[in-house]
């Protein structure tokens, strides 16, 4: 990261200093507000019909992804990220009035349709943007910037849970206007994001493609394509397991306060270690970094939540640095059998895709565990989803390939796996 940003000139921060605030602002009151949907919803509804109405949500976001990438085409970048943050905006709202069962179920809701255009619209601005050489070091600050987001909403996460409904509403509805206003400022769109490929990776368009043409290119690609399909499904089951779990442990007062920071400290492993890993990953046998990553994420995962306060925050980074590490070098396995890279983003995509449906499994899951084997089993059965890839790539993948090296640079453009909600 310290190299990536090194790299890039400063009059690329400040000119879109107005749309990297944007990132931070929207990132700090959507996940916010995102941590706060279970301990709200336990008021309102039973613990695993609150799962499942997230997990509806996300799976909503997911169906309707698709259509909200030609709207996004049609109408401009920079103006829907505009009306997805208004769109957000009445969906905290409704939460001045009080908190009920309906205002409840709008708050998600539409909070959803403010997710759907964030994601891809905010990575289309940034990839059409950036100039060819520099498309992954934009990806770092729109990385760095939407991680200091998460952070910031996991550091007063405590504080709002003291807070009266309506209250907590002001303070996100705040965050949202700051948004809403930083987004203003930004530079205007400069034209599509598919007209000129920036990434190897880049997968904008990729969930419009024939389903044929999907099964080909992961089959061709198989085994690592199959096993960072299962990788990104697992661990974002993982992550949104935490994120529904923890929330509601922090509302009983079944935790101590510092793990508010938990549902920050994911990411900040990735802003501490991706780089090393990278370099790591480009000298070690990647077979032996696979297994030890997986393992080393499944274990951690495992008895991640008998262990809460301090140990806690210490698993979470090594679970997540064990999730990294096997990630990459997965990247670099599927880059030595795509010879000719010119599927590498259709394959990114399905990869992305998998990843979504994770976080709209794991709220169903969280809901249905948590009310019949507790928070601590339903964190763990996470870690077990895991381990259980973990078997299946010592079975059937561990001898199918050998040491290989490559150069680094495509550690570099892999795309970023996000452990929050997106």
């Amino acid at each position: 990261m310290i190299k990536l940003v090194g790299n890039v000139k400063l009059k690329y921060l400040w000119k879109y200093l107005p749309f990297w605030m944007f990132l931070m602002f929207f990132k700090f009151g959507a996940c916010l507000h995102y941590n706060l949907l279970s301990p709200f919803g336990e008021r309102v509804l039973p613990v695993w019909i609150v799962g499942l109405v997230i997990g509806a949500a996300s799976l909503m976001q997911l169906l309707f992804d698709v259509p909200a990438g030609f709207i996004l085409d049609k109408y401009g970048y920079k103006r829907f990220l505009k009306i997805t943050t208004l769109i957000f905006m009445v969906s905290i709202l409704v939460l001045l009035w009080k908190l009920n069962l309906w205002t409840y179920l709008i708050t998600v809701f539409l909070s959803c349709f403010g997710w759907l255009f964030f994601g891809p619209g905010a990575n289309a601005y940034v990839i059409s943007h950036a100039p060819k050489k520099q498309a992954g070091c934009f990806l770092s600050f729109r990385d760095m910037f939407e991680s200091m987001g998460v952070v910031l909403s996991s550091a007063i996460f405590i504080f709002t849970l003291s807070l009266p409904v309506r209250m907590v509403g002001v303070v996100i509805l705040t965050l949202l206007t700051a948004t809403f206003i930083a987004i203003n400022f930004a530079p205007e769109d400069v034209g599509l994001v598919h007209q000129k490929k920036k990434l190897k990776t880049q997968n904008y368009y990729i969930r419009r493609q024939y389903l044929i043409k999907v099964i080909k290119a992961i089959s061709r690609l198989n085994p690592a394509s199959v096993m960072l399909l299962l990788t990104g499904l697992t661990s974002s089951i993982f992550y949104a397991l935490i994120w529904f779990v923890v929330p509601l442990m922090l509302a009983h007062n079944m935790v101590p306060g510092v793990m508010s920071w938990a549902l920050g400290i994911f990411d900040l492993a990735i802003v501490l270690m991706g780089f090393i890993l990278g370099k790591v990953a480009d000298r070690v046998n990647k077979k032996k970094l696979v297994f030890i990553g997986l393992l080393m994420f499944s274990i951690t995962g495992m008895i991640l939540g008998f262990h809460f306060g301090i140990v806690f925050l210490l698993l979470g980074f090594l679970a997540t640095t064990g999730d990294e590490m096997s990630t990459i070098s997965l990247w670099l396995w599927l880059n030595t059998l795509d010879k000719n890279h010119d599927e590498d983003g259709l394959v990114s995509g399905v990869i992305n895709l998998f990843q979504d449906l994770g976080w709209a499994i794991g709220p169903v899951m969280a809901g249905f565990l948590y009310s019949n084997i507790g928070p601590e089993w339903t964190i763990a059965a996470g870690g077990m989803l895991v381990f259980l890839v973990w078997i299946i790539y010592c079975l059937k993948l561990g001898k199918s390939h050998s040491y290989f090296s490559l150069s680094s640079e495509f550690v570099e453009n892999k795309p970023h796996r996000f452990r929050h909600k997106r």
